[in-house]
């Protein structure tokens, strides 16, 4: 993308610098991500604009999305989005200096994201390049993991409080440390997130969330309140005490234990971060123990509403929803052939990720052997039982499932599916003869008015 940035720069008469993420991700010796940030200085304000136009026409993609308020435009470059911006109109804080480079850096959110490239300077083919830290701490601060504000932190942060949950995200990611004057801040600064977009919201979380150390961002967010403000969902287990022999007394405690024990991958650390979440709403007491009953079930109602209020697409709310609700498995060597087959079916595509869930749930028990240990059993039944058995799959196919039915195609003919797969792997049903077609039109007769 370089080769093309500096050319268009300069026919355009233009000072353009690369800045943030990337430039730090540089200084770091990691691979340069694929999304670029340039910002155009000068007195011009239709530089940032004219950059991005010629940028998209050079690349052959669609018009760049504007956001006029703020001086950027959004280019679909050929490697990932490139997102130009105008440094007299990117942020309402005008500190008073000559300099544009420094008036800049000043309104960054942390000086290790405050370091610049002259993209004018950089020649082609050649690995050397300088880099510039307006603040003077940029550097500095990078190599010591520390995140600092370029200006007092109450001042950052109310420019922009989406800055809270980034600093929390780099916690996630970087494992930066961060001063107690910034954590101050925070706390005082979490209540102005109640005006922050939901897409903004969850982009932060999700980065943070596949992070090397998830607990260690959420444990910041939780300690300055920003949950009590955009997820209370989350608050009610921060402060929640559990009472049974098997667990430690703080549900958040073990909640992270158990996100930090899953791999990175979005939906399984979103249901690693929520299997619990139904223990407040359902808790009943008995003596000194406290029992949770369909916990799961309230779980994954909630995550369902939390993870649809940030803006997130179907597939994923499905999925999380379903590992919540599926995790409160406990197996024991009475379980017949036919109960783990129901496990398998039931959990479907999400049989992997639930095992995993189950592991690191386990995994974070206070009185965790003999729990691992029966899951280690489980896991080695249902292998043994894959080995034995072929994929489930419909005995009647969705052609005659629609002649016997009498309907198109549409997703009654994929619910039937599902029906006559779950009959036969629960035994309830023969694969052979007449018997599939027989349970399909008592199905039928008891559920299909409910489907229409």
């Amino acid at each position: 993308m370089s080769k093309q940035t500096a050319p268009t720069a300069i026919r355009l008469g233009l000072s353009v610098y690369l800045v943030g993420g990337s430039v730090r991700t540089l200084v770091e010796g990691r691979t340069l991500p694929k999304d670029w940030d340039l910002v155009v200085m000068g007195p011009d304000n239709s530089g940032a604009r004219r950059l991005a136009e010629e940028l998209s026409s050079s690349w052959q993609v669609r018009e760049p999305v504007a956001f006029h308020r703020f001086g950027t435009y959004l280019v679909p470059g050929p490697e990932g989005p490139v997102e130009v911006t105008q440094e007299s109109l990117r942020t309402s804080l005008a500190p008073e200096v000559a300099d544009p480079l420094v008036r800049d850096s000043l309104t960054r959110d942390f000086t290790v994201n405050a370091l610049y490239i002259d993209m004018l300077k950089v020649k082609p083919g050649s690995s050397a390049l300088e880099i510039l830290d307006p603040t003077g701490s940029g550097l500095k601060d990078l190599q010591s993991g520390v995140l600092r504000t370029p200006l007092n932190p109450i001042v950052t942060l109310g420019d922009d409080p989406l800055r809270i949950l980034r600093a929390a995200r780099l916690r996630s990611t970087g494992n930066y440390r961060i001063f107690p004057v910034f954590s101050a801040a925070a706390k005082k600064a979490a209540v102005l997130l109640h005006g922050t977009a939901a897409e903004r919201l969850r982009d932060e979380l999700d980065k943070l969330m596949v992070g090397t150390c998830p607990s260690a961002g959420l444990s910041s967010l939780a300690s300055w309140g920003v949950f009590a403000v955009i997820a209370p969902e989350i608050e009610a287990m921060v402060h929640f005490r559990q009472r049974t022999p098997y667990h430690f007394p703080s549900l958040f405690k073990h909640t992270m234990r158990t996100v930090d024990r899953v791999e990175p991958e979005p939906a399984l650390r979103w249901a690693a971060l929520l299997h619990d979440c139904g223990k407040p709403v359902v808790r009943t007491s008995a003596g000194d123990v406290d029992r949770y009953f369909g916990h799961e079930t309230a779980g994954a109602n909630i995550a369902a509403e939390l993870l649809t209020r940030l803006r997130f697409g179907k597939e994923r709310i499905k999925r999380v929803s379903e590992l919540i609700r599926l995790h409160m498995v406990q197996y024991d060597t009475e379980w017949t052939d036919r109960a783990i087959r129901r496990l398998v079916s039931r959990a479907g595509d999400n049989l992997p990720q639930l095992l995993a869930l189950l592991e690191a749930d386990s995994s974070a028990l206070r009185l965790r052997a003999g729990s691992l240990r029966a899951l280690g059993m489980l896991k080695q039944r249902i292998a043994e039982l894959a080995g034995m058995v072929p994929p489930p799959v419909s005995p009647i196919s969705g052609t005659r499932i629609m002649e016997l039915l009498n309907i198109e195609a549409g997703p009654f003919v994929g619910l039937a599916k599902q029906a006559l797969v779950q009959a036969v792997v629960e035994g309830d049903i023969s694969a052979e003869g007449d018997e599939p077609e027989r349970f399909l039109l008592n199905w039928y007769k008891e559920r299909g008015d409910k489907l229409t």
